[in-house]
């Protein structure tokens, strides 16, 4: 089974356009939207595990330059809470 998460992403004013090609190219993001408020951009991963998905976000998201800011919010199954 797969964990999905979504992830709001902050970047250097000006560089949201290229973070958001940056991001097109991992396969993990199945889906992208630049948004408004507080975060610039919202991405949508599945990975396999939590361990996964903390690579991602340390190693990969983390390390793109222009991007100030993560926040994960992991999804949970309502399967996982009844």
């Amino acid at each position: 089974m797969s964990l999905k998460a979504y992830i709001l992403i902050n970047t250097q004013i000006g560089k949201t356009a290229d973070v958001l090609n940056t991001l097109k190219k991992m396969p993990e993001i199945k889906h992208l939207d630049i948004i408004m408020g507080p975060y610039d951009i919202i991405a949508q991963v599945e990975t396999g595990s939590h361990d996964e998905l903390s690579q991602i976000v340390m190693k990969k998201l983390q390390n793109i330059d222009a991007i100030k800011h993560t926040m994960t919010c992991t999804v949970v199954s309502m399967e996982d809470i009844s």
